[in-house]
């Protein structure tokens, strides 16, 4: 069975510094890059991932397909930190989750479940040598035919 990756997306941003600067002035490119890079990682690892975002989904979120490499949720009503924590909760197999955050709560939740569990900078250091987009090419913004290219790449569109 694969593992299965639970990232606390805005934690991930805040620790890759050109995606925290992107952030700043476009949180829609920071989300879209960031799920690029997890997009990638998964598919060279084979993990199974889903992003957990604080808020709710941009209206213009096109919808997911069910075999995405990476999943993306918002956690409206809820704190990221607090849907994370649901789904360790109701996993079935919590062995084979991977808890990605910066909050220590979560990460000694999830430790008490026996998920395995890493910080942020971590994954972002397995980010940053799994893919070089993140740092060479997050101060510019996605075209739309790029992000129609990757939205066709994911199963979004």
């Amino acid at each position: 069975m694969q593992q299965h990756y639970i990232i606390d997306g805005y934690n991930v941003i805040h620790a890759i510094p050109s995606l925290k600067k992107t952030l700043l002035h476009d949180a829609v490119s920071a989300r879209e890059l960031l799920i690029h890079s997890v997009g990638q990682l998964t598919h060279t690892k084979k993990f199974r991932s889903t992003i957990v975002f604080d808020g709710t989904a941009p209206q213009s979120t096109p919808k997911q397909s069910a075999h995405a490499p990476v999943h993306v949720l918002f956690s409206f009503p809820l704190t990221a930190d607090a849907k994370m924590k649901q789904m360790i909760e109701h996993s079935k197999n919590r062995t084979l989750l991977v808890i990605i955050t910066s909050d220590r709560e979560i990460l000694n939740f999830a430790k008490v479940c026996s998920c395995q569990t890493h910080p942020s900078t971590h994954f972002a250091n397995l980010l940053s040598g799994a893919n070089d987009t993140v740092t060479e090419k997050s101060d510019a913004p996605l075209s739309k035919s790029q992000i129609d290219e990757w939205l066709k790449i994911f199963g979004e569109q």
